[in-house]
């Protein structure tokens, strides 16, 4: 009866993302799905894309690409897939440290959560590709411990190294695991999993030599890391956790309650106490997650949900054995479902609006506001009609989704413009080698992007590659599009004779400029 519950689970929350197939790609999404399409045709990572994530999320979009094809509908087919696996092994972890009860509670409270969009759940960011991974890897070290084996205890490592190569917040599984075995005094198998967790990133260090892109992957996935890291003061990060945690309380307060009653539990229940030594450091490793650079982004918040449908699922378990010691144990699994029917319905009817009510393009203006990521779509068809499969193109702003829709290379490794104007040592650096990169490519087109989202500009960064292509594009190219969002329901689209003597008329527009000497060659 578990699983048929966790499979109904599974379909439900797969056929509430049905309808948010088709949502855009945001830029995160659309960086990966990019440089995964290099990787597919024999590109080295690092080499044409500089971004301080680790390879390995580029490797799982390259896997979604080839199993559903390369589309926006197809990546979120495979996040589909990812969040059903996900809530199986939620479930099945659940059952292993508690009972089933608290395993299909934990199943429907991680499916709750990771669709909402207050952790723009319809995007496939890659949280929802590092916890199967993480959960896969805590399965198989229980059953190591249960049991022995040292060649589980093997692939939990390396499902947990491969976890740190998806995200670099997979180290916190990693370090929630060390700690369970140091408190467990199991030295020789923490040793063990430590040596096959560091295996995947020892393999791709190599990798990296091999390829001769060492240099650049380790400033970007270690200097500027670092550097990204710190920019952040404390008293802003929390500032933006109280902001981040009203937003998740909102539509989902009914499941934190009853997450806080679990965590309670397991310092005042009896039963709930022995199941204390494993999920309360898993949650506190889970939520310092989140807390990478003081940032405390959406996304981050996947990772904290397999902790909070586990806390859930002890309260589930606790209720339904006090009720059944005071009545039946009928009453106990009844008074249960009643409690998580309504928190599920609270929750759904919260986001009614997200989940039933939009189309995919207005899903995402709720979830993006102004950020252009409907108007990529067309301004990438617009240029992948009138350019060729060789050539290349640059965009100016941080909307590396036009390379992927658009199926052309970008001029630039420069896929955001964000370490361009952070305040951080590398900035000008950052700037002039973009600048370089473009001038010696030449690119058929040049999309500028006025969003303030996609620069975040601030009054410290330095303006030289915003002054340089004004001078660079009014010598080189003209202006053959021009998109303006005038409203969260309406965008205006110019092309060609149309374009050239238009004024925006909002503060949010993007422009498409074409090579004036590449005119006779795109005609």
């Amino acid at each position: 009866m578990a699983w048929i519950l966790t499979a109904l689970i599974m379909v439900s929350a797969a056929a509430l993302r049905l309808p948010l197939l088709d949502v855009p790609l945001d830029r995160d999404e659309g960086e990966y799905a990019y440089v995964a399409r290099l990787l597919l045709d024999g590109v080295p990572p690092f080499s044409e894309a500089h971004n301080m994530k680790m390879p390995g999320i580029y490797a799982v979009y390259g896997l979604v690409l080839t199993m559903f094809g390369s589309t926006h509908t197809a990546i979120h087919l495979g996040l589909l897939f990812a969040n059903a696996l996900s809530i199986a092994l939620v479930f099945l972890l659940g059952r292993r440290l508690m009972d089933a009860t608290a395993g299909v509670a934990a199943a429907a409270t991680y499916a709750l959560l990771t669709l909402s969009e207050t952790v723009l759940g319809s995007a496939a960011n890659a949280e929802h590709f590092v916890v199967p991974l993480a959960l896969g890897a805590l399965l198989m070290l229980l059953s190591a411990l249960e049991r022995d084996r040292v060649p589980r205890l093997l692939v939990a490592g390396l499902l947990l190294g491969l976890a740190m190569l998806v995200k670099q917040h997979g180290l916190f599984f990693l370090a929630f695991a060390m700690l369970y075995l140091a408190l467990a005094r199991q030295w020789r198998r923490a040793a063990i999993l430590l040596g096959a967790a560091m295996a995947p990133l020892v393999a791709l260090i190599a990798a990296m030599i091999a390829l001769g892109v060492h240099r650049t992957f380790w400033f970007w996935t270690v200097q500027y890391a670092l550097a990204y890291a710190s920019t952040l003061p404390v008293v802003a990060g929390v500032l933006i956790l109280i902001s981040r945690l009203a937003e998740l309380f909102a539509p989902t307060w009914p499941l934190w309650i009853l997450a806080g009653t679990g965590l309670v539990a397991l310092f005042t229940d009896e039963r709930a106490r022995r199941w204390r030594r494993f999920l309360f450091p898993f949650a506190v490793a889970s939520a310092l997650s989140t807390a990478v650079g003081f940032y405390f982004r959406p996304p981050y918040f996947v990772l904290v949900a397999p902790a909070v449908a586990l806390l859930v699922g002890t309260a589930a378990s606790v209720i339904t054995a006090r009720v059944a010691t005071m009545a039946s144990p009928a009453a106990g699994r009844a008074a249960t479902v009643v409690i998580l029917a309504l928190a599920a319905v609270y929750t759904l009817w919260a986001e009614r609006t997200y989940l039933f009510e939009l189309t995919p393009t207005m899903v995402a203006r709720r979830l993006y506001g102004g950020n252009p990521f409907p108007e990529a779509l067309e301004v990438a068809r617009y240029i992948r009609e009138r350019s060729a499969p060789a050539d290349r193109i640059a965009v100016l702003g941080s909307e590396p989704e036009i390379y992927f829709y658009s199926k052309r290379r970008a001029a630039t490794g420069y896929l955001h413009t964000y370490p361009l104007m952070e305040n951080q040592p590398y900035a000008g650096r950052m700037q002039r080698e973009m600048v370089l990169q473009i001038e010696s490519v030449r690119p058929a087109f040049l999309v500028y992007v006025n969003v303030p989202a996609s620069w975040l500009v601030k009054e410290s960064s330095d303006p030289f590659v915003l002054t340089w292509f004004e001078a660079y594009q009014r010598r080189y190219y003209e202006r053959v599009g021009v998109v303006d969002i005038l409203s969260p329901g309406f965008t205006l689209y110019l092309w060609d004779a149309s374009a050239v003597g238009y004024t925006p008329r909002s503060n949010v527009w993007l422009a498409v400029f074409k090579r004036r000497d590449a005119s006779a060659r795109q005609q």
